[in-house]
């Protein structure tokens, strides 16, 4: 505001200025006017001049400097002008004041042969553009002047209620951290009465609650990668040990240590692998490479992955002819063979003999893919956590199943990497129970 002011001082006093400059050479040109009519009379041996009132005049002869023609007796013979008009003051020049004119004086040399100073005038001190102009900085200082600093005293106590909540909001921001970002920032209003003020501070409040829920999510992550390496380290470690006491004497232990020993390595080494690679197609440094393929025969190729898996599984596969999607289809591929895999781990840890089915099938602008089984299903409180890295279906993280909880993680990650979306349910039976798993993908064709 202040420098908004300053502007405006500025800009008035260019625009008297200008406006000065103007009406001093409309002046100007009155009084060069006013001479050259003078000149055009005497060539004519007119000694009647009609001037404007408030314009005096002068001719004298060269030589002798005789006033021959003037309206004005106190008008001094001043020097030539040089073809613009110029100020002219004397102090004390009257009894009562001073002399204070803008002149023009120009010789001339008539047709016969005579010459004369012919010199136009005007008093300043009665002249009622220059006494407006002289009035302009005063009334413009009277009246512009009061004016901004009541605006800006208006302004600065409006910027100081609107910036009272962003400097709260400063103050409330700058003590959050890590430690705390359970905390929000003040909305004075409810959602449908918002200003600006309180949409920017919903905004850091939803921004602080997505942090909030990744680092929770990246401290649970980290928890569960040192409990999943823990064990097998553990498992190793208690193994060497064996070796060192009785491994020398006892081949039997040696082997069994040994088996032990090789089992926990690979299990570690597909933790880490398949860290790896989410990690790499969450950060997209692995990209999907898109090619046309047609879904019956990765379906036929995943079905007879499964049965060379276990040979007494029974899959089924459901997929019309010509079928084709754009995709990766190792990505795909690596998915599909997670949830295959799955279903015949789960379905062996009950006892049961594997029943796969593979559903691929257009609906809208889409291609879903549902793959069914008879294992044990998900319960209720397991299907909220299901592509949960780690996660087992139980609380303990047991092992009872095998394998490191990352398989359908991988699928989640690899179905969003691919522009898709993946669901688990189950299948129910006859009587409304669980008769089995249900994973559906829907993927753009």
């Amino acid at each position: 505001m202040l420098l908004l002011s300053v502007a405006v001082l500025s800009l008035s006093l260019v625009f008297t200025g200008l406006l000065r400059s103007f009406v001093r050479q409309e002046q100007s040109a009155d009084l060069i006017k006013a001479a050259e009519e003078i000149r055009a009379n005497m060539e004519k041996g007119s000694d009647g001049f009609y001037m404007p009132y408030y314009i005096t005049y002068a001719v004298w002869e060269w030589g002798t400097l005789d006033s021959l023609y003037t309206n004005d007796p106190f008008l001094p013979h001043l020097p030539l002008t040089d073809g613009n008009a110029k100020l002219y003051l004397q102090k004390d020049f009257f009894i009562d004041g001073d002399l204070n004119i803008l002149y023009y004086a120009v010789d001339c040399i008539l047709s016969n042969g005579k010459g004369y100073q012919i010199q136009t005038a005007m008093n300043m001190d009665s002249d009622t553009s220059t006494l407006l102009l002289k009035g302009v900085p005063s009334t413009l200082a009277r009246i512009v002047i009061p004016v901004l600093i009541l605006s800006f005293l208006v302004s600065l106590v409006i910027t100081r209620n609107t910036m009272r909540p962003v400097v709260r909001m400063t103050e409330r921001a700058q003590r959050i951290s890590s430690e705390n970002l359970g905390e929000s920032l003040p909305v004075r209003h409810k959602v449908q009465a918002m200003d600006e003020n309180d949409a920017l501070a919903a905004t850091f409040n939803d921004l602080f609650a997505r942090l909030k829920a990744d680092f929770d999510r990246e401290k649970a992550f980290t928890s569960d990668v040192s409990h999943e390496l823990k064990t097998p380290v553990a498992v190793i470690l208690g193994q060497a040990k064996l070796l060192m006491r009785w491994g020398k004497d006892d081949r039997e232990q040696t082997e069994k240590s040994l088996s032990m020993i090789i089992k926990e390595t690979h299990s570690m080494e597909s933790t880490i692998e398949n860290l790896l690679q989410m990690s790499r197609l969450e950060s997209g440094r692995q990209q999907p490479k898109a090619e046309e393929f047609g879904m019956a025969d990765l379906l036929s190729q995943i079905a007879d992955e499964v049965r060379s898996l276990a040979d007494d599984a029974a899959v089924s596969t459901d997929c019309p002819p010509g079928l084709v999607i754009r995709s990766d289809r190792e990505l795909l591929h690596q998915a599909l063979t997670v949830i295959t895999s799955n279903s015949v781990k789960f379905c062996r840890a009950e006892g049961r003999v594997p029943e796969i089915t593979l559903k691929a099938e257009r609906e809208g602008g889409n291609l879903v893919i549902r793959a069914g089984d008879n294992g044990p299903g998900f319960s209720p409180d397991v299907l909220p956590h299901v592509f949960e890295r780690f996660y087992r279906g139980d609380g303990a993280h047991n092992r009872k199943a095998g394998g490191s909880g990352l398989g359908l993680s991988i699928a989640s990650v690899i179905v969003d990497v691919l522009g898709g979306k993946i669901s688990a349910g189950n299948l129910e039976g006859g009587d409304g129970g669980i008769q089995g798993a249900l994973m559906t993908l829907e993927l753009p064709v």
